[in-house]
């Protein structure tokens, strides 16, 4: 079983085991758990996770769409749970037809685990047998401390990653971020455009994506745009955060075919290309629509860049 890791070896740990996409409020419920879990244990809470998404090996006609990348997932882990240690697990086949017993055996035999916390409905393992008796039971007999709680429910239904992507994949932000507890998140690296945008007054950022990442259904967004150096989960707060406008569409006027992420920076006029960029997605403006010519375009765009000023500037 191959991983990547921030922690030794040898230093005990409190985890959590999941795919946990999107780092929603039920997550980060089980997050705060476990940093209380490893408090009261005296050791260091740490997020077990897996690369790629599990579903993209268990189910592999499917194309997966996700929520968030890794590398999103453990930045939105330090952000929202302050919980800065992982464990990464490449998911393989191999991983995939493992017990149980032969999956914790593993972690154990390398890590020095003194606690674990999980959903109550929660299993692992081959034909998902490692249920919550069979963690208790196994706890007991290796002296971990095993903890399950139920996660948050909005309206009367368990707050899920699945129940959130139907939300992004329609364009509803707003109920989208109420569940996850922060925004919708995309980023990627600025690669070179055609500079459409640019030669009309409005130069945007043409953003380089996971092809499983989900994206929020075409149309324009107010957003907050964060500017790094690089990919990884250890930027910090105080990169750069502008206001902006971002368009997820193929640019019908210019009977365009691709799909683009193009985001525009309010008000600020920087050189991004090779940087790479966060966009929390906070309200949906409008949807992509074909304009009869250029000039009603630009008039569009200049009132929809007024509109997301206004949100924004009120903490939207």
């Amino acid at each position: 079983m191959e991983y990547t890791t921030t922690i030794t070896n040898q230093k005990p740990i409190a985890i959590t085991i999941g795919n946990f996409d999107g780092i929603h409020k039920g997550h980060q419920r089980l997050m705060h758990e476990l940093q209380a879990m490893a408090q009261a244990l005296e050791c260091t809470p740490v997020v077990v996770t897996f690369s790629p998404h599990t579903l993209t090996v268990i189910r592999p006609e499917m194309f997966v769409q996700y929520l968030t990348t890794v590398e999103e997932k453990l930045a939105l882990l330090r952000q929202f749970s302050g919980i800065t240690d992982s464990i990464v697990i490449h998911f393989t086949r191999e991983v995939a037809t493992m017990s149980a017993e032969q999956f914790m055996d593993n972690l154990c035999k390398r890590f020095t685990i003194k606690g674990l916390v999980v959903g109550t409905d929660f299993s692992l393992g081959r034909n998902r047998m490692g249920n919550i008796t069979f963690l208790e039971h196994y706890g007991q007999e290796h002296q971990i401390t095993v903890r399950a709680i139920s996660l948050e429910e909005a309206e009367h239904a368990r707050i899920s990653s699945t129940r959130i992507r139907a939300l992004v994949s329609d364009g509803r932000i707003s109920e989208a971020n109420e569940l996850l507890g922060h925004p919708v998140r995309v980023s990627g690296i600025v690669k070179k455009g055609d500079q459409r945008g640019r030669q009309i007054g409005f130069p945007t950022a043409n953003l380089e994506l996971d092809p499983h990442k989900l994206l929020p259904a075409n149309g324009v967004y107010a957003v907050r745009i964060r500017v790094q150096d690089g990919v990884g989960s250890d930027a910090t707060t105080s990169s750069p955060v502008y206001n902006g406008v971002t368009n997820i569409g193929i640019r019908p006027t210019f009977n365009g075919k691709e799909l683009l992420v193009e985001a525009h920076l309010l008000d600020v006029d920087l050189d991004l290309y090779g940087k790479y960029l966060v966009l929390d997605f906070i309200t949906r403006l409008r949807d992509e629509q074909r304009f009869p010519n250029i000039e009603a375009l630009k008039a569009q765009i200049a009132a929809d860049a007024e509109q997301a000023r206004q949100i924004l500037a009120t903490g939207g």
